[in-house]
């Protein structure tokens, strides 16, 4: 099982941005294999890593890349439409199942959320698509050795504990435990 392949099936939320990083280092690796290989070479200390599969993943990867004109920005497809079934299913949270416990996390994180949006040049995002912004932005910035303001901390645990509850309940809702029947 690939790491992307693992992520999808344990957490959404992380594998959502792991396909962001990976497109981001495919992008950044000049969609080149071997520039590939080597990077996870390099990172296999411990041998965990099916060196093979990925390689066929990352291949995978990168035919979509092209595919969809995503040389140099954009996102996949299937990234985009986990997004939008994320959205979907955090206002059937809140509007149609009025689940408290995901309710009042969100609305705790709102005003959070509101002045992200603000800074963001992109106030009409979706609440779902700004909470995956900024956490990948705080992944960024500390690749980039640079340290995030004790405001964005704060903004980002909110938003983290809305997207673990969120990635809980879609896993649930995949898996079959959970069904959104009004009845």
């Amino acid at each position: 099982m690939t790491i992307a392949e693992q992520k999808k099936t344990e957490n959404i939320i992380e594998y959502v941005l792991y396909l962001w990083q990976m497109q981001d280092m495919v992008r950044a690796a000049d969609m080149d294999l071997s520039t590939i290989r080597h990077f996870l070479t390099n990172a296999n200390h411990d041998g965990t890593i099916d060196i093979d599969a990925e390689m066929t993943w990352f291949a995978d990867l990168i035919k979509t890349m092209r595919a969809n004109k995503l040389e140099r920005k954009g996102n996949l497809p299937e990234t985009d439409e986990l997004l939008i079934e994320l959205n979907y299913l955090h206002h059937t949270l809140i509007d149609l199942i009025k689940d408290k416990v995901y309710t009042e996390k969100f609305n705790g994180a709102q005003t959070l959320l509101n002045e992200f949006l603000q800074r963001s040049g992109n106030p009409q995002m979706n609440p779902i698509e700004a909470m995956f912004t900024a956490l990948y932005g705080l992944l960024v910035l500390r690749l980039q050795k640079k340290s995030p303001s004790a405001s964005t901390l704060t903004a980002i645990d909110a938003f983290k504990e809305v997207l673990v509850l969120l990635g809980g309940h879609y896993h649930d809702m995949r898996s079959g435990n959970k069904h959104f029947s009004m009845n």
